[in-house]
């Protein structure tokens, strides 16, 4: 005679979760290199850093001629300059003819930038008659260029560790010769399906069966997360049929998942075949509603899964605690996983499960904010599930939650999401080392615009955050002026760090100051504009010109000026590579690249940060960073850097 089954301890899923923890070490399974175009959607297992710059030379954005900038200075539209028409470069032609004064060389759009030419203009502001092209607008030095380099320059990181490649990530990476990625291997799961009454879909349905559908549920579940489904088929409720299953998906997966077979029925066995292997069953009965009946193991090294038949609970229960572990086998980073919420008004009562964590799932309703309809139906209803956007979460000691009460929904999507943290401001290698820890909670979107464009962002509300640096000389002082006079922002302390010229070691063209740029006219490496330290180099270059009675047009000869990059990495491999003698960065990416630092100043970088988001968590953990003793040390060891004794405060809120 059976008996039944009666569940050991009942779990919290976070406990089981720890549990499993304690017998196994939840990381990535192993790396394998890839061709890009077989990597879309896989997890990069390293950084990768562009094999070339992007554009690899000096292009033509438009169609048109390609000029010498002074010679357009004259052009009116009624009064046109003439230039002599030199002959054409198509897109992949090596330019053989140099631009000389008074003439031009037409050029399609992509064609390289021939010799002594500095500019592109447009074909609609010209007019041709025989060889003569005559020009009705002037243009300024780099107009409609593509610079070698501006976009990404060779040795640059394009991709980080845990970045999932998508086609855009994928064409960037192409576009600067990579080929092959290491990736993270994807965990192989088997999925068993347990029960006399199931079919398989497809076939004629008999009498007093139903199809199948957690199998195929959970694989599309799987290939969500980057796991690959190997199907087993349907297994009858016979404890050596299960047994064999379970033995032949450990020899082919590095995962199994079982569905039905786990409540304390007397025809369920699955928990008695898991209870055979070593070290056995780690979990048998979870806290929550639906998803009771649920079966964690350990055969070896390899984790079984018991989930539950009815389709809603086994795929709650996957999404709750299935998911974050094979996450992690599959090198995800948290972030992906993290389910948006929102909150919404309640139109019905519902009741929960004492001592369960009852999940419920909901429509959504737009009606200025939201309202959260319950769906009816039970366990077993997958219609049910399909149509819901989302489910509530009524804790274990709650009874019930009223209609018109306000409760947080927790939607269903894909790996897919917005940002939780948005900042677009000055490029901080001190700044990276927060954001490193931020990402590995927080979707976190970085863009390097500058101080100028960052500040802008903030303002406008499109950004969360800037880090910024920018120097007033008529009040002496950083970044204050700037921000005083803003609406609905704080500025917070950041820290100082030190600015100067970097050069190759050894300084072989003895450059000391800006002057010495402006008469030994070595090949500069320029930051983009907007950027503080782009403000900082004009102005010095200003006071140099002063100091030296030159005219500030002579800025404009400096060889390489327009080329622009956009962080302080990007200068110093510049000249890392010899495409550039000198430029302006930071000093601890100096020292990181072994070059010469020539110190210019101090400077103070702070933030800005829209006042609403100071109560939203990732800003919160963001300052609780910048404030702790751990981040502190870590800049003392960053040569430039000091941190403040006033660093994470609040210098002006408005």
């Amino acid at each position: 005679m059976n008996r039944r089954k009666i569940y050991h301890e009942l779990m919290k899923p976070d406990d089981a979760i720890k549990r499993i923890e304690n017998f196994i070490r939840l990381k990535p399974l192993g790396m394998e290199t890839v061709k890009v175009e077989d990597a879309t959607g896989r997890v990069l297992a390293e950084d990768v850093r562009a094999l070339s710059d992007a554009p690899p030379f000096d292009r033509s954005l438009v169609d048109g001629f390609a000029v010498r900038a002074e010679d357009t200075y004259e052009a009116e539209e009624d009064m046109p300059v003439e230039l002599r028409l030199k002959g054409k470069i198509e897109p992949g032609e090596r330019p053989s003819l140099e631009v000389l004064k008074g003439e031009c060389i037409e050029v399609a759009t992509g064609a390289p930038i021939p010799p002594l030419a500095d500019s592109v203009v447009m074909v609609e502001y010209t007019s041709i008659k025989d060889d003569k092209v005559y020009v009705y607008r002037k243009i300024r030095p780099g107009e409609n260029i593509g610079h070698a380099g501006s976009d990404l320059l060779k040795g640059e990181v394009i991709a980080w560790r845990g970045s999932i490649l998508t086609p855009m990530l994928i064409g960037a990476l192409a576009s600067v010769g990579v080929r092959y990625v290491k990736v993270y291997r994807q965990p192989i799961a088997a999925i068993i399906s347990t029960g006399n009454e199931l079919q398989s879909p497809g076939e004629d349905l008999s009498p007093w069966k139903i199809y199948d559908a957690n199998a195929y549920m959970l694989a599309s579940a799987l290939r969500e997360i980057g796991v690959k489904p190997l199907l087993m088929g349907v297994i009858r409720d016979e404890f050596e049929e299960i047994k064999q299953a379970v033995d032949d998906a450990l020899d082919s997966a590095d995962v199994v998942l079982i569905s039905g077979g786990t409540s304390a029925g007397t025809g369920d066995l699955v928990y008695k075949v898991l209870e055979s292997y070593e070290p056995g069953v780690l979990v048998h009965g979870l806290k929550v509603k639906p998803g009771k009946p649920t079966v964690i193991a350990l055969a070896d090294e390899k984790l079984i899964f018991g989930l539950p038949g009815f389709p809603v609970s086994c795929l709650m229960i996957f999404n709750l605690v299935v998911k974050p572990i094979l996450a992690k086998l599959a090198g995800l980073p948290e972030y992906l996983l993290k389910a948006s919420k929102v909150r919404a008004r309640l139109s019905l009562r519902v009741y929960g499960a004492t001592g369960r964590l009852t999940l419920v799932p909901v429509l959504l309703v737009r009606r200025k904010g939201f309202i959260a309809y319950p769906l009816g139906g039970n366990s077993g209803s997958i219609y049910r599930l399909s149509l819901s956007d989302g489910y509530i979460s009524i804790p274990d000691n709650v009874d019930y939650v009223d209609s018109g009460s306000e409760v947080e929904v927790t939607l269903f999507r894909t790996l897919n999401s917005l940002p939780d943290l948005t900042i677009l401001g000055s490029h901080c290698p001190a700044l990276e080392a927060i954001l490193e820890k931020l990402r590995a909670k927080y979707i976190v979107r970085s863009v390097n615009v500058g101080s100028t464009g960052g500040l802008k962002a903030v303002k406008e509300g499109i950004a969360d955050m800037a880090g910024i640096h920018l120097y007033d000389p008529l009040q002496d002082s950083y970044n204050t002026p700037f921000v005083k006079d803003s609406e609905n922002v704080v500025l917070v302390r950041g820290y100082s760090r030190l600015q100067g010229l970097i050069v190759a070691r050894g300084n072989p063209l003895n450059i000391r100051s800006f002057e010495d740029i402006l008469l030994k006219k070595p090949r500069f490496i320029n930051r983009n504009r907007g950027s503080g330290t782009r403000n900082l180099i004009d102005y010095l270059l200003f006071k140099a010109c002063e100091r030296l009675g030159l005219k500030p047009s002579e800025i404009q000869k400096i060889p390489g000026y327009n080329v622009e990059a956009k962080t302080h990495t990007g200068v110093a491999l510049a000249i890392l590579q010899d495409r550039a003698d000198v430029g302006v960065g930071v000093k601890y990416i100096a020292d990181l690249y072994g070059l010469d630092f020539i110190p210019l100043r101090e400077e103070e970088y702070d933030f800005i940060i829209r006042k609403e988001a100071l109560n939203e968590a990732p800003v919160k953990t963001f300052l609780e960073i910048l404030r702790s003793e751990e981040f502190k040390r870590k800049l003392e060891k960053m040569p430039g850097f000091k941190p403040p004794p006033n660093m994470g405060s609040i210098l002006i809120e408005t």
